[in-house]
């Protein structure tokens, strides 16, 4: 290059070389102009300067709008300010790749979990979540209540599983983890928290997710389909909707929507077992118990633990006959209950992790491999046993082998492939649709002059007695042919020396009204107390019914003398004394000599002088204690022995050592002739006493199915009623349990052999959240099916996490043996708050519609009256003459109309109450009774042909002519 062209190629250059230093020169100067803004910033932030502080970070971002620190500084200071709208903008602009996204992502979860904005929060916190260290564990911990309260069980507990993998000593979440299943859900609680959201973000999707779910649990299901198209229409592939409308078809019991919904869904949205679990439901829908049987095996060779399908095989082995299977079935799932009740024992420990290697060993058995490998993992840490770390070493190698899952190729199927030929045998079984008549109600107590109100003392101790008191009975006491209404009162606990007599006995006039009778009836003057419950029955077989009261530490009996009065004949019948804390009662004649033995109730072992002191846990003060704090009370059984009661609990085989007994019924439940006994038990298994003749008994709970739920857990059963509630002609059983069991229903095979079909007939899902005590089967709306009342209320005051009041619920029996929730269409009585107890039905007005009288405390007392129904009924008084007076064991059969009904006189029931002693049953339009067929307790049967409609007929032993009463 030649010296004349170097020159300016240098001067060119130096240019150039000049303007880049200046650039650079400028450039260092506004990045050290940004870093000074951004510490000013950040100290304005430290000395809360919100708006200095929020001024220069917006300035900031506006020059550098892809900058993660100023929009995660910019995300904080918005937070701190109190704009969450702001700081969720603001943090959603840090990249991904930034250092600080993981903790943006964190604070957006938090920041629109406050707003409401749970879909924003769900997604940033699994972003969270998956990173490592401080912040991923804050990030699933905040995740996992965000999916228990949209209602995602699975999703939770994937997530504890995924934090339970990442601890040194995982206990206490291990600890949650086996308790998830057994813990009562607080709808009330989620509730209040969804709405609150929903109040904040009407407009958020997974708020309204899990509005439906709640829905689902809560039984509420034309609520939870509203939400759920709602959801759908805002985001009709989302998988979690697809997957909530499977699961609502299934716990509404809808076949056909739940086959749609499953070709809605793909594959491997479930797991292999909840598959087989799903087949085997629409397999029993389709009549197809071959498949049925086959999907449940699946399901225990993956699922070893799971009781309901133990339940369910004993099921289908009973009703194919096959005697020894069921009973080696229930055996298995006794072994299973003790299993379980082992590791309830084990996490109330201070420490479960000192039992670690047992509890994976009881995981094992329980088929929950995940957490069996975890308490292996700590066994193997924290033993210095070489065996034992030797043994916790080889189980984890062998539970890494996972069962069957979804693969790869599920992605591409729906679970409706996977389900294969079921579907289209489904598809082709469309049921016939249900009537919607219901009967409706209103309360009429106080036009009635039923004025009472039941007062339980409450204390500021919270007292056990206090919550569990109360109880009703209907009886004619006069033999005037209408019924009249004994209520039993509490007072003061514990109760005065000089407590006044408190029980009230209504006297039925016969025009509607009811007069206080207990002054004139002689009760009055009798030593006072404080009362549980109530039994009638002719103890004396004078053919007048007498009652039996239960007392905080004392019975009392009541000798109907006939002329409108009572005498105390307590102490002459060998019944008085100190009786610890007795509850509901049966009169029955348990050895067929013809005359009433009783069977009394006891609870638990309470100091009224020193009681414990249980703190509440959702506010200030005092709660009623868990019962299992306290050692069980045994119950007794008393032989009438010519109007005097001999306690033969010793002699007679009931051997009571853990029942807390709170409800009683007295039934030939297996159809040998004699009477046995059944018990609900409060969290203990309940008893079946098969009489065996000659007052001896034997419990057989376990091997019948009756000591537990089918899903497993002993329950806390409270109110029992007894009635062949599925037309089949045998005695079928439901129980009243605690919040969150749902009330139990015990269909009988026969011979002793009972399912838990809770589920099948549509009782579990409305019943879940409520605490039941009084129930009564009756035919509300006489159209010749059995129908249910049932009394909730809560014993401790939880709110806002659960109800503390709740409403009755009546069930309408449409055929098949299930059972339809009509209370929300049977008038408004059914929607009040209770704190209810007992419960009695009876027809007080002799209209042939039945009252529902709910006694509740420290409210008034309630008397249901049904209004004008077109359909027919007929009634039986029935008086033994060889059998007892009360003819407590006959059956009668009657045929009306081309229908058969069996009905059955029994002892005891419902919750520490007394029902009609008339048989009633509902005739539809028919208008006589073909043939009546009574069998007698004594063996003799009777048949009276041609009896016309809408009357009550007394009918003696041995004498062929009815009486009619008007």
């Amino acid at each position: 290059m030649s010296h004349r062209l170097l020159v300016p190629v240098l001067v060119l250059v130096l240019l150039v070389l000049l303007a880049a230093s200046g650039w650079l020169a400028v450039h260092a100067y506004r990045d050290r102009r940004f870093q000074d803004d951004l510490r000013l910033a950040r100290e304005d932030l430290e000395a809360e300067r919100y708006p200095s502080a929020l001024e220069r970070l917006d300035r900031l971002a506006q020059s550098r709008p892809t900058d993660g620190e100023v929009a995660y500084w910019l995300g904080v200071g918005s937070m701190q300010s109190g704009d969450l709208a702001a700081a969720i903008a603001a943090f959603g602009s840090v990249p991904e790749n930034d250092p600080r996204a993981a903790q943006a992502a964190l604070a957006t979860g938090r920041a629109a979990l406050d707003l409401g904005r749970y879909r924003i929060a769900e997604a940033a916190l699994e972003r969270a979540a998956r990173a490592s260290g401080q912040v991923g564990e804050e990030a699933s911990r905040a995740l996992g209540p965000l999916y228990a309260v949209t209602g995602r069980t699975d999703d939770y507990r994937r997530l504890l599983l995924h934090r339970i993998e990442r601890l040194q000593d995982p206990t206490e979440l291990l600890r949650t983890l086996g308790e998830i299943a057994g813990t009562s859900y607080p709808v009330d609680g989620v509730r209040q928290a969804l709405d609150d959201a929903h109040r904040k973000s009407p407009d958020d999707d997974r708020v309204w997710l899990g509005l439906a779910n709640l829905e689902i649990r809560a039984g509420r299901f034309d609520e939870a389909d509203r939400w759920l198209s709602k959801c759908e229409q805002s985001a009709p592939a989302d998988p979690l909707v697809r997957l909530a409308r499977l699961h609502l078809s299934k716990a509404a019991d809808r076949p056909l929507e739940a086959v749609q919904a499953a070709a809605q869904v793909p594959s491997d949205r479930l797991s292999t077992i909840e598959k087989h679990r799903l087949r085997a439901w629409l397999a029993s829908k389709a009549g197809d118990r071959g498949a049925e049987r086959t999907s449940l095996e699946a399901v225990l060779a993956i699922g070893p633990g799971d009781l309901a399908a133990i339940e369910r095989l004993a099921d289908i082995a009973a009703e194919d006959g096959q005697v020894e299977r069921v009973s080696t079935l229930r055996r298995r799932k006794a072994d299973l209950e003790a299993v379980r009740e082992r590791r309830r024992v084990l996490f109330a420990e201070a420490d479960p992790s000192a039992h670690a290697a047992e509890l994976a060993a009881v995981s094992e058995s329980l088929g929950d491999r995940e957490e069996a490998k975890a308490w292996w993992r700590l066994a193997e840490r924290k033993t210095r046993e070489p065996s034992t770390q030797s043994a916790a070493a080889a189980r984890i190698k062998a539970l890494a082998v996972a069962p069957s899952e979804p693969s790869s190729e599920d992605r591409n199927r729906t679970v409706a492939d996977w389900l294969g030929p079921i579907v289209a045998k489904v598809e082709a079984r469309r049921p016939a649709p249900a009537s919607a008549a219901v009967p409706v109600y209103r309360d009429e107590a106080a036009i009635r002059g039923l004025n009472f109100t039941f007062d339980n003392g409450r204390s500021d101790r919270r007292q056990l007695p206090e919550t569990m008191s109360g109880g009703v009975g209907v009886l004619d006491f006069d033999g005037d042919g209408r019924l009249d209404v004994y209520t039993v009162q509490g007072g003061a606990f514990p109760p005065r020396p000089s407590q006044p007599f408190g029980d009230r006995l209504f006297h039925n006039r016969g025009d509607g009204k009811f007069e206080d009778a207990t002054e004139a009836a002689g009760l009055a003057k009798f030593p006072g107390g404080y009362g549980h419950g109530v039994a009638v029955g002719d103890y004396d077989g004078d053919g007048r019914p007498d009652l039996f009261v239960t007392r905080w530490r004392s019975y009392a009996l009541y000798r109907n003398k006939g002329d409108g009065t009572f005498e105390d004949a307590t102490k002459a019948s060998g019944l008085g004394g100190d009786r610890d804390w007795p509850t509901s009662a049966a009169f029955a004649d348990l050895d067929g000599d013809g005359d009433l033995d009783l069977y009394v109730c006891h609870y638990l072992k309470w100091d009224e002088n020193d009681p414990m002191d249980c703190p509440n846990p959702s506010k200030p003060g005092l709660s009623y204690c868990d019962p299992r704090l306290f050692p069980a009370l045994p119950d007794h059984v008393f032989r009438n022995d010519g109007g005097r009661f001999v306690d033969v609990t010793e002699g007679s085989g009931i051997v009571d050592a853990n029942g807390r007994g709170l409800g009683v019924v007295a039934a030939d439940l297996d159809g040998d002739g004699k009477l046995d006994l059944f018990v609900a038990n409060d969290t203990t298994p309940n008893y079946y006493f098969r009489n065996l003749g000659g007052f001896k008994f034997v419990d057989e709970a376990a091997e019948s199915g009756l000591a537990a739920a089918a899903g497993g857990g002993y329950l806390a059963g409270m109110g029992i009623a007894c009635g062949d509630l599925d037309d089949d002609g045998k005695i079928d059983l439901a129980v009243t349990n605690f919040y969150g069991e749902s009330t139990s229903l015990y269909h009988n095979h026969g011979g002793g052999v009972f399912s838990d079909r809770s589920t099948a007939a549509g009782l579990a899902a409305p019943t879940r959240y409520m605490l039941g005590f009084g129930i009564a089967a009756f035919d509300a709306d006489n159209d010749g099916r059995l129908d249910l009342a049932q009394a909730n209320g809560h014993v401790n005051d939880y709110r806002p996490a659960t109800p503390y009041a709740m409403p009755a619920q009546l069930f309408r029996g449409v055929g098949s043996g299930r059972l339809a929730d009509v209370s929300d269409r049977s008038g408004a009585s059914w929607s009040v708050p209770r704190l209810a107890r007992g419960l009695a039905v009876g027809d007080l007005d002799s209209d042939g519609r039945p009252e529902v009288i709910i006694l509740s405390e420290n409210q008034p007392l309630a008397c249901l009256r049904q209004a004008d129904s077109t359909n027919h009924h007929i009634g039986f008084k029935l008086v033994g003459d060889t059998s007892n007076r009360d003819a407590v064991g006959a059956e009668v059969a009657i045929t009306a109309g081309g229908r058969r009904q069996i009905g059955y006189r029994h002892g005891g029931g419902s919750y520490q109450s007394a029902g009609t002693p008339l048989l009633h049953f509902g005739l539809g339009t028919a208008t006589v009774v073909d043939r009546a067929e009574i069998h007698w307790p004594s063996g003799r049967r009777q048949v009276i042909d041609k009896m016309a409609a809408d009357h009550v007929y007394q009918i003696r032993e041995g004498d062929p002519e009815p009486k009619q009463f008007p």
